[in-house]
C-alpha cells in the first residue's frame, strides 16, 4: 500500500521534474531572446542618436533655406530710368531710347535681375484714358527693352499701369504734368539669388 501510495508520487514527481526541465529550456530560450532585445535596443539607441544629429543638420539647412526663401521677398534697386512722354503719347523719345538701351545693357550683365515696368499719366483727360495711355506707355517701354535692349522677356515683370495715381509731382502746373508722364523702369536682383 505504502508502495502504491508512492508510485503516483514518484510520477508527479516525474512529471515535475519534466516540467521544470522544460521551463528550464524556455528560460534559456528567453535568455536568448532577451540578449537578441537588448542588441536591437542598442542597435535603435544608436540609430536614434544618428537620426538625431541628421534632424539637427536639417534643421540648420532648413532654417538657411528659410533665411533664403525669406529674402526672396527682398530687392535690391540696381539701375533705374524714367522716360517722359508728351501729352497723349506713348512714344518714347529719342535721350530716353539712349538711356534705355544703357539700362537694358547693365541689367543684362547682372545675376538673378528682373525689370519692373510701371506707367503714369498726368490727370489731363479722364481717368480710364489716363489708365489706358499709362499701360501703352509701360508696354511700349518693354517692347523697345526687348527688341532693341534684347532683354528676354522672362526678366520684365508685367507691366503695371497706375493711370493717374502715382504722382510724382503737382498736377497744378505743366512742369509737374510733364513730370507725371512717365514710365519708371527699375532693374531689381533678389537678395536671395544674389545671396545678400
Amino acid at each position: 500500500m505504502i508502495q502504491s501510495g508512492l508510485h503516483p508520487t514518484a510520477q508527479q514527481v516525474a512529471a515535475n521534474v519534466q516540467t521544470l526541465e522544460a521551463h528550464s529550456g524556455q528560460l534559456e530560450s528567453h535568455q536568448v531572446q532577451l540578449s537578441a532585445q537588448k542588441e536591437n535596443i542598442e542597435n535603435n539607441q544608436k540609430n536614434i542618436a544618428a537620426h538625431k544629429q541628421q534632424i539637427a543638420a536639417n534643421l540648420k539647412d532648413i532654417d538657411e533655406n528659410t533665411q533664403r526663401f525669406s529674402a526672396l521677398g527682398e530687392y535690391d534697386v540696381k539701375h533705374q530710368a524714367t522716360v517722359n512722354f508728351t501729352v497723349g503719347s506713348s512714344k518714347i523719345p529719342a535721350k530716353d531710347q539712349i538711356e534705355l538701351r544703357e539700362l537694358a545693357n547693365s541689367a543684362t550683365r547682372l545675376k538673378g535681375y528682373i525689370i519692373e515696368v510701371t506707367g503714369y499719366a498726368d490727370e489731363t483727360g479722364n481717368a480710364a484714358m489716363n489708365t489706358k495711355l499709362s499701360e501703352e506707355r509701360a508696354k511700349a517701354v518693354v517692347t523697345y527693352l526687348m527688341q532693341k535692349g534684347e532683354v528676354p522677356v522672362r526678366h520684365i515683370v508685367a507691366p503695371g499701369a497706375m493711370g493717374e495715381y502715382g504722382a510724382a509731382a503737382s498736377n497744378e502746373t505743366e512742369a509737374g504734368r510733364s513730370e507725371n508722364r512717365r514710365v519708371e523702369v527699375k532693374v531689381l536682383v533678389n537678395k536671395g539669388i544674389a545671396g545678400g
